[in-house]
């Protein structure tokens, strides 16, 4: 009996460690979005043409449905859908053999990242 309540205990243990868990990362999400809706709310007060913005974004939508419905009627001709397959995966691999298989260029492609999301943000 000793034996099954210890486990239960470490069962329980565990249990409230991973909701203690849980819930930083979910404050750490939600301070992370707060900061993302305010640094969004003052490149919006900052934005001299508001109507210009706004234009912008309907017609990237548009254009993005557009291209969605261009690229499903091109999925519906033979042997292109496979044409697309074959070099998304030849385009992945020089992707990683560029950028992610030897340490340099891991590193110099993350303090890419790195200063593209601070230009960014």
């Amino acid at each position: 009996m000793q034996e099954r309540r210890r486990t239960k205990n470490d069962i329980n243990k565990f249990v409230v460690s991973a909701k203690a868990a849980k819930s930083d990362s979910a404050d750490d999400v939600k301070d992370k979005l707060k900061d993302i809706s305010e640094k969004l709310s003052e490149k919006w007060a900052d934005t001299d043409e508001k109507p210009a913005a706004v234009a912008l974004a309907v017609f990237a939508l548009v254009g993005l449905v557009a291209l969605d419905g261009v690229v499903h009627n091109i999925e519906g001709l033979p042997l292109i859908p496979d044409l697309f397959e074959l070099i998304g995966i030849v385009f992945s691999g020089f992707f990683v053999y560029q950028n992610l298989l030897f340490k340099p260029d891991r590193q110099a492609f993350k303090d890419s990242l790195s200063k593209t999301f601070e230009d960014i943000l």
